[in-house]
């Protein structure tokens, strides 16, 4: 059901046209049984009644299958592209500490969940024309015996019932395959971060490969298997079941009287029509039961599959309720904010609480030891990091969730973990000499271009170039608020002392808010202003004449 509800959402029409199509298919399949154990009946009578009818049934069955695919595959094929935009959107929208928390499990979640509801929307042309062919025989049964079709019913009630179990050992194993998925990713991801370490030391490669990537594939190999082992006997369930329900019948019933040996001969023509279709409807549960997983999956991290994406996860540019605050009224802060930062593998550090405030035209250094809650008390003032006790204010109001993505808006962002995208993305119509001249002025002229269309010509370069490119990257923003998490940590002694002597006082002589986190104290006199943390608490918070 909630296969067909995604594949409604995606497109009404064409999902309801392939519906109805295969639904033809599964009447004409109905009609081919009627027509043949009819013909074998009669002997012949009215046979050319009967052959324009077979010809009929032919053709719907022909144009309805072809139909039903056709349409149900192009929004099986559409449901994935909107899947995996809805997906990537709702990413947008999971609180950043549980992104941060959960990130080795999204990319299953973009893949393998996604792709196993694509598999099950797929089938539907086949299992809706099985259920109506399957409707269709149970009404010819009838027709020919209501005992036997009473009696086929039973049958298939019983199949139902006993397939259960299988089916339940398959889940078990699919659930245990799924959940090695997401180790399988933080493994991968540790092979390609930690490339140049495991390459350096083939001790290390050999202890990851054969004591946490090989344990882990064998595990998912082996609940792989065992699934595929239950799956494959659910699926034949049906066959099984009537199969052996046949042979019952045959040995049974006309011992009782309760069918004649033409009423049963035609049962077991209609039987035999049913087979195929009724095994398809079985094994279908075990695609059902890949989609499950995959909603309950995407739901653990926050990503709730089928319903109307959140407003916070539209696209920016497609957002007209949340207006950008006025770039001369910058003042705001934090209020009594506390802030729980929950780890798996230790205690929780705590923030604050902290009450600070900023305005305009400032340079505000933030420093400590490793661990102090630098990085933490950026996140809470850009809004990245909800409050857990207090609140974030501006202009004298609080920063509710309407004003959260207009709050955002007002920072450029360089965090230490910074990602350089491959082009100015939103900001494709900043001026070109502009660009030109911030490339000269961090000597990336010569290895980097800004084309029309805002794309960098190429983004692999070192790690202080990166940084350099991402520096003039967030300058062409404009941005009211700058924030700068160790910018100059990578960089060599000319462009640490150009980033503090020229681009910071720059910025505030622009009206601009500049708020850094930085271990230079030979640069703390170009400060207006030094707020120092230890142990998530503010220590001092002390203002100064910069020194330009």
């Amino acid at each position: 059901m909630r296969v067909l509800l995604l594949l409604l959402r995606t497109s009404r029409w064409d999902a309801i046209t392939g519906i109805l199509a295969g639904a033809a298919t599964g009447l004409a399949t109905s009609g081919f049984a009627w027509i043949l154990q009819a013909v074998i009946a009669r002997r012949g009578e009215n046979w050319h009644l009967y052959a324009v009818a077979f010809a009929g049934c032919w053709l719907v069955y022909g144009a309805g299958a072809v139909l039903a695919d056709n349409r149900l595959t192009r929004v099986a094929q559409r449901a994935v592209r909107e899947l995996r935009l809805s997906v990537s959107r709702r990413i947008l929208a999971v609180p950043l500490p549980v992104l941060e928390r959960e990130q080795n499990r999204i990319f299953p979640v973009l893949v393998e969940d996604i792709a196993a509801i694509s598999r099950a929307a797929e089938r539907l042309p086949t299992v809706i024309s099985g259920l109506v062919t399957v409707i269709g025989c149970f009404v010819l049964l009838t027709v020919v015996s209501w005992q036997l079709a009473v009696a086929c019913l039973v049958l298939v009630a019983l199949a139902l019932g006993g397939y259960v179990l299988p089916l339940h050992r398959f889940q078990k194993h699919l659930a245990r395959w799924r959940a090695d998925w997401d180790g399988i990713s933080t493994l991968l991801d540790a092979i390609v971060r930690g490339h140049k370490e495991l390459l350096q030391d083939d001790r290390k490669r050999s202890v990851f490969f054969d004591r946490h990537l090989e344990p882990v594939c064998r595990r998912q190999e082996v609940e792989l298997t065992r699934a595929n082992t239950w799956e494959t006997l659910v699926k034949r369930w049906g066959e099984l079941l009537l199969l052996l329900g046949v042979g019952l019948l045959l040995f049974t019933l006309p011992l009782h009287g309760w069918a004649t040996h033409e009423q049963f001969g035609r049962f077991l023509f209609i039987a035999l029509f049913m087979l195929a279709p009724l095994s398809n409807l079985v094994g279908f549960s075990t695609y059902l039961s890949r989609v499950a997983l995959a909603m309950d999956r995407a739901e653990q991290i926050g990503i709730v599959l089928g319903q109307d994406d959140p407003a916070s996860a539209t696209p920016p540019a497609h957002r007209t309720d949340t207006p950008t605050p006025n770039p001369a009224a910058i003042q705001f802060g934090l209020r009594e904010v506390s802030y729980r930062h929950s780890r798996d593998d230790a205690a929780p550090f705590d923030l604050g609480p902290v009450s600070l405030t900023f305005d305009r035209a400032e340079v505000v250094f933030v420093c400590g030891g490793n661990g102090s809650g630098k990085t933490t008390l950026l996140k809470l003032i850009c809004g990245l990091y909800p409050p857990s006790h207090g609140e974030l204010v501006s202009a004298g109001r609080t920063v509710d969730d309407a004003a959260l993505a207009g709050h955002r808006r007002r920072f450029g962002v360089i965090f230490a973990d910074f990602f350089l995208f491959s082009s100015l993305l939103g900001y494709e119509d900043a001026p070109a000499a502009a660009a030109q001249k911030l490339l000269k002025d961090v000597h990336l002229e010569k290895l980097v271009s800004i084309g029309a269309d805002g794309a960098f010509s190429t983004t692999k370069l070192s790690q202080g170039q990166r940084k350099r490119l991402a520096l003039v990257a967030t300058l062409l923003e404009d941005k009211p608020v700058y924030v700068f998490d160790e910018w100059a940590a990578d960089q060599d002694p000319e462009f640490r002392r150009w980033f503090y002597e020229h681009i910071l006082p720059g910025l505030r002589a622009r009206g601009k808010l500049v708020i850094a986190i930085t271990h230079d104290d030979a640069f703390y006199p170009t400060a207006d202003r030094i707020v120092r943390l230890s142990e998530g608490r503010i220590v001092s918070d002390t203002r100064q004449t910069a020194v330009s």
